[in-house]
């Protein structure tokens, strides 16, 4: 099934600032992750995202932060189970969800797992999720396939979100694209 800007929500899993720097390859998954914030706010898409016991992992990275309509604090790993987060969420029926985030193992997969169990349709950016380690990550994507939960990339929602070359954001996000690949110091 293709995306939709009409359809689709973005949720943004723990890309906080104590975390990012252990997150390997967290340049990439946080450049990924500014293309489908950008691509979204772009198109029409909410953004909201998700900050695990901001006490001490800190902050959503400052880079995402002026692409977020809504943050929600959480101590439960898996997102879906905070009462605050599911009461807002109804706000979203009908949605597909794409995600992105850390740790792709813990809070990215249980996130995803306790929303499709709610009934949610959900799609995981595997290009925007990281885990400090590996095969920690590669064991989240297995396990996302294995749930039916589809993996796509960031520049596959942006397109999807844009529909085609004389949308009004077209030229926006292929700029958008063409930066993602430029971007650094973002940690």
């Amino acid at each position: 099934m293709l995306l939709s800007a009409k359809t689709s929500a973005l949720l943004l899993v723990d890309y906080q600032g104590k975390l990012m720097p252990m997150i390997d390859g967290a340049e990439t998954v946080l450049n990924r992750a500014l293309l489908l914030a950008e691509a979204a706010r772009l198109c029409g898409v909410p953004v909201w995202a998700t900050e695990q016991y901001p006490q001490g992992l800190g902050a959503t990275a400052p880079a995402l932060a002026s692409w977020i309509d809504r943050v929600f604090a959480k101590t439960q790993f898996n997102a879906a189970a905070e009462p605050d987060f599911r009461e807002a969420s109804a706000a979203w029926q009908g949605r597909q969800i794409i995600l992105g985030g850390c740790e792709a193992h813990v809070c990215l997969l249980q996130t995803a797992l306790g929303l499709q169990s709610l009934g949610w349709s959900v799609a995981v950016a595997r290009d925007a999720i990281g885990s400090r380690r590996p095969d920690d990550k590669t064991a989240a994507l297995d396990r996302l396939q294995q749930a039916g939960i589809p993996l796509i990339s960031a520049e596959m929602a942006a397109f999807e979100w844009v529909e085609h070359r004389n949308a009004p954001a077209f030229k926006a996000v292929l700029d958008a694209v063409k930066r993602g690949d430029t971007r650094s110091n973002l940690l």
